[in-house]
């Protein structure tokens, strides 16, 4: 296994995260068109949980786009907790969005960042299947996932007078991390 450390004095490249462990699996994304505020809340919601069920969590999400009004019911909302919580100050934040059904407080549906997130967790379980004969990749469990800004493809809109207006695009980068704890668990118990 390769690791990799990071040299903060040189642009970024590769994992973020330094990668460690024996049974492990990586996908990474780069310069994805879904927004990154998106990525970072299906972020949080998935870390520390199994691949299958991560899959199943988003499958959920993006039922809200069906014609179908008893399959849009059925659509999990992702809960959105960053933010500055400032309502009184007519900010935006977590606060001015609306609750959703059952315990999640304020949330959103977003279907095009899932979809995303599926392809990568994916090629994560496709990866570990290549490389590691005898895991089952649906019971690994994601222990490393972030979203962060990737390239902005730059843009501008003309405007009266000679002037022009910005007009950027922000793509997103995506790295996961699957993790067989199951060995770990069974050294614990020989113990």
């Amino acid at each position: 296994m390769k690791m990799m450390s990071r040299d903060r004095s040189k642009p970024q490249k590769g994992y973020t995260q330094l990668m460690q462990g024996t049974r492990l699996s990586t996908a990474r994304s780069v310069n994805v068109d879904c927004h990154v505020k998106h990525c970072y809340e299906i972020a949080r919601a998935v870390r520390n949980k199994t691949a299958s069920a991560a899959i199943t969590i988003l499958e959920s999400v993006i039922k809200i786009d069906s014609d179908r009004p008893d399959i849009r019911r059925k659509a999990r909302a992702i809960p959105f907790v960053r933010g500055n919580n400032m309502r009184h100050r007519n900010r935006a934040g977590p606060r001015s969005l609306g609750h959703r059904k059952g315990k999640i407080g304020p949330g959103r549906f977003p279907a095009k960042a899932s979809r995303e997130f599926i392809k990568l967790i994916n090629s994560a379980m496709d990866n570990a299947r290549h490389e590691h004969d005898d895991i089952e990749p649906e019971d690994m469990v994601i222990t490393h996932v972030a979203a962060h800004r990737g390239q902005i493809k730059k843009g501008w809109i003309p405007r009266a007078r000679g002037r022009a207006t910005p007009s950027n695009h922000y793509q997103t980068n995506l790295e996961l991390f699957l993790e067989d704890l199951s060995s770990e668990i069974e050294d614990e118990d020989e113990f």
